[in-house]
């Protein structure tokens, strides 16, 4: 049986939109991770990049249409249309899900640096999710293939004990209980730290499930090779100091395909996990 922490804790959920992204990946995952808990509060943070705006401002940007292949002029006006209605659109959708789930949420868009932004949201919240830069290029694929979640694989990075518990926790949550569908790159560490590590993952994780790998070498290339091996549809890390940084955030944000959830504390204590 999988270990949880106590449901009534308070937990902020922020998600981070753009003009980059689909979101709609992200509030599929927002749904999953909200579940039914009205402690729960959703935060829908939009954000208005400074390096667009500056990029729509100079007389040569041309816009290349993903459909059609064709180009045209793009320039300032036009793109504060299609800020104005990405920022419409994201705001409904926020509203509509918190709705549908019954949990009370907020909405703000800012403007500024992406990364910054995005390392702001992840200090405060207890979970933040925000899609790469560039997402999977979407391919027709049949109905049938599309209902098997064993093809969506859930890969969540461990490192520490701080957060690797509540990485965890919310990894099962996303993978709506499949655990076949969850690979746990453990990240190498000291002896005394990698057997507490081990202890902690088969207190939470049902043996002979779970695929796990051991990463030898610790740093962030070396994780978004592994993600990226995996096939992953959705990553899992705890928010390390390491991971927070500016690089690794920019880094995740550039050269992955897939959405990314940072958690920074799922609730309750950990203390006891590794016991």
């Amino acid at each position: 049986m999988l270990a949880k922490f106590p449901e009534t804790v308070p937990r902020r959920i922020a998600v981070i939109l753009g003009m980059g992204g689909s979101g709609q990946p992200l509030l599929d995952v927002l749904r999953l991770l909200l579940g039914k808990d009205s402690e729960n509060d959703l935060q829908g943070v939009f954000i208005e990049d400074d390096e667009l705006q500056r990029a729509a401002a100079l007389p040569f940007v041309k816009e290349l249409c993903r459909l059609t292949l064709g180009v045209r002029e793009f320039n300032s006006t036009q793109l504060e249309r299609a800020v104005a209605l990405r920022i419409r659109t994201a705001r409904r959708a926020i509203a509509e899900l918190a709705q549908r789930m019954g949990v009370p949420h907020t909405f703000r868009n800012v403007q500024g640096s992406t990364i910054s932004l995005l390392q702001e949201t992840a200090h405060s919240a207890d979970i933040t999710v925000f899609e790469p830069l560039r997402m999977f290029a979407a391919t027709p694929i049949s109905p049938l293939v599309q209902t098997r979640r064993s093809q969506q694989r859930i890969v969540v990075a461990i490192d520490d004990l701080d957060t690797g518990a509540d990485a965890l926790i919310a990894a099962t949550l996303l993978a709506e209980g499949e655990m076949r569908r969850i690979s746990v790159l453990l990240i190498a560490a000291a002896p005394a730290e990698q057997d507490a590590l081990n202890r902690m993952i088969s207190k939470l994780l049902p043996a002979g499930l779970v695929r796990i790998l051991i990463l030898s070498e610790p740093g962030i290339q070396n994780l978004i090779v592994a993600t990226r091996a995996e096939g992953a549809n959705m990553l899992v890390l705890g928010a390390s100091d390491e991971l927070l940084r500016p690089e690794s955030l920019q880094s995740l944000r550039q050269q992955l395909r897939c959405p990314i959830c940072l958690v920074k504390r799922w609730g309750g204590s950990t203390d006891d996990t590794a016991k």
